[in-house]
């Protein structure tokens, strides 16, 4: 028999932040949330180790039991609505879908005073964004790594990952950072190991993470799916560097944390390369 507070005109509606999305064993799929006008936004009045873990409604067309469909790809910071399933007990909370919404990069992020960031992102950086995507080919995104990238593909795909990295709130020698440690790592082309060269066991999780694991959009989405999940704590190192070269800059956190590469030739080749591509904007 089903519980009263299951079924009735009870229905309480939600909008929600996600905090983090590495639930733990026997929480897979779930995503840890803060919902607004119930959790305060201080961590020292409702501390994060607190907040629910929800649960994420799937379209029919996966398969709907254990090991087997996608799971919800939801990133922290994401914006949900969803409803709680047990009525005015509140306990249960279910995610229906995602807000666009924009999210502004914190003091943190930035890496320095709001007031001054026109010193860290020069006059006309946004617009040669815009450029970057104007150029950009569709066809592009797409797994044509069997004979190598052209140099316009690889291009490309670089100034798509800084654009991407921006658009979560990086500062922009964060990005191009991650972005030159990619290419040294794979030269951006998504076969093999992928852009990251991750190894079994995370190019498992790759696959784990979408169908479409092979298109290069969907391994930037995964890099950062990664960074605010099972690797935040190389994203904290990144996110406190402000420097793009040097001891600690984003280029060395970025190989050593993220891509577990401990040669210091390895830095170097990316030092010289994030180089290049701050040069070319």
């Amino acid at each position: 028999m089903i519980p009263t507070e299951y079924y009735g005109d009870n229905t309480r509606w939600f909008i929600a932040t996600v905090v983090s999305a590495a639930a733990p064993v026997g929480y897979e799929g779930r995503v840890k949330i803060r919902i607004h006008g119930i959790h305060s936004e201080s961590n020292l009045d409702i501390p994060e180790k607190d907040l629910p873990w929800a649960q994420c409604v799937l379209p029919t067309t996966e398969g709907g039991v254990s090991g087997i469909g996608r799971i919800p790809r939801l990133l922290p910071s994401a914006l949900v609505f969803g409803f709680f399933v047990d009525g005015i007990n509140s306990q249960t909370p279910i995610i229906m879908g995602s807000l666009p919404h924009i999210e502004l990069p914190s003091d943190i992020q930035l890496g320095q005073p709001e007031e001054d960031v026109g010193e860290e992102r020069p006059e006309g950086f946004f617009n040669k964004v815009s450029a970057f995507l104007n150029s950009f080919v569709t066809e592009d995104i797409r797994n044509d790594d069997t004979g190598g990238l052209t140099g316009t593909i690889l291009r490309n795909r670089q100034k798509v990952c800084i654009q991407f990295f921006l658009n979560l709130g990086y500062t922009i020698n964060q990005a191009i950072g991650i972005t030159a440690g990619l290419t040294t790592s794979s030269r951006m082309m998504t076969g093999r190991d992928g852009i990251a060269s991750w190894g079994d066991e995370r190019y498992k999780n790759l696959k784990t993470f979408s169908n479409d694991y092979l298109l290069f959009t969907t391994q930037l989405q995964f890099v950062a799916y990664e960074l605010r999940g099972l690797e935040n704590a190389a994203n904290i190192r990144l996110l406190n560097t402000e420097n793009l070269e040097g001891r600690d800059g984003s280029c060395e956190v970025f190989v050593k944390y993220y891509l577990r590469e401990k040669k210091k030739v390895f830095v170097k080749n990316t030092e010289r390369t994030a180089k290049r591509l701050k040069d070319r904007l």
